[in-house]
């Protein structure tokens, strides 16, 4: 679904500068998350939960640090030679094993690593197939290499992962603070009030800087109604897993999508895969196989 709705976006951002497009996911999407934690409730017979300061701070937070990634990774968009720092987003999932297993409750075994590994393997060498080695270490040989490593995308890179990587992290704590329903009762509830701290913060913030950006949404409503029915199954996905099982795991195994964008690139675009690439998309499906185990 992410997959999906990242390619649909690219064609809406030819009408609507970054920010709006970004904000089609939580505003469409809307809809569709209350759809689905009304089902939830109905279908388990319960009652609205006491959302304690506890689950309100770390949506919040989530909401948050979501929201800098996001503008983040857009910043690093408008920097030149911004390969390096694409690359080193994609290290939020090691971030996020690390970090959570120092500071939040994240326990993660031997094999949970070596799938963590083989994922963040996967996606590294995909990126060097797609880039190029040059591109991700430099022309100049060694200098290059620490001229890449403290470049300003290197540093907007790392601090973009480490922005998503603190919103996988707060988004299982908020989801395990509720202390009533099943995983998908709390999943709902954590995924609407994220999505809904979303809509007000950054439509405020929209509301003021891009007004305009607002109302051309409208003129693009199919599309736009498209985007948010994926996002929204997409997060709801998203959010219940982690509702499950370690954030670390979850994203590891959500690397799959790098496959997925792929394929879509192939299918739908006409793009040819080179050997590294099918040795990359190898190394994170036997990732994500390993958590089977």
């Amino acid at each position: 679904m992410q997959a999906v709705r990242t390619a649909a976006q690219k064609d809406l951002n030819q009408n609507l500068s970054i920010m709006v497009t970004t904000y089609v996911r939580s505003l469409f999407g809307m809809p569709v998350l209350v759809l689905f934690l009304v089902a939830v409730m109905v279908s388990s017979g319960e009652t609205m939960p006491v959302l304690s300061p506890t689950f309100l701070l770390n949506s919040l937070a989530t909401a948050l640090s979501q929201l800098a990634a996001t503008w983040l990774l857009i910043y690093l968009f408008s920097l030149r030679n911004f390969a390096v720092g694409t690359t080193l987003t994609k290290t939020d999932v090691m971030m996020t094993a690390v970090l959570g297993s120092l500071l939040f409750s994240e326990s993660i075994n031997l094999l949970g690593w070596v799938a963590i590994i083989l994922t963040l393997s996967g996606v590294l060498i995909l990126a060097v197939a797609r880039i190029g080695l040059r591109g991700l270490i430099g022309t100049n040989g060694g200098g290059g290499a620490i001229q890449a490593i403290l470049s300003r995308p290197t540093q907007v890179g790392l601090a973009t992962g480490f922005c998503f990587c603190l919103s996988y992290l707060f988004l299982r704590e908020a989801s395990l603070s509720l202390s009533q329903g099943n995983f998908a009762y709390r999943a709902g509830w954590t995924v609407v009030s994220v999505t809904a701290m979303q809509v007000l913060l950054l439509g405020g913030w929209l509301l003021v800087r891009e007004p305009r950006g607002l109302l051309q949404m409208f003129t693009h409503w199919r599309l736009c109604s498209f985007i948010g029915l994926t996002s929204a199954i997409g997060s709801i996905c998203w959010f219940t897993a982690m509702t499950l099982e370690n954030a670390s795991y979850v994203k590891a195994v959500g690397q799959i999508e790098t496959v997925f964008t792929i394929a879509i690139s192939t299918m739908y675009f006409r793009e040819r895969i080179s050997g590294r690439e099918f040795f990359g998309i190898a190394a994170i499906i036997a990732g994500v196989l390993v958590f089977l185990l």
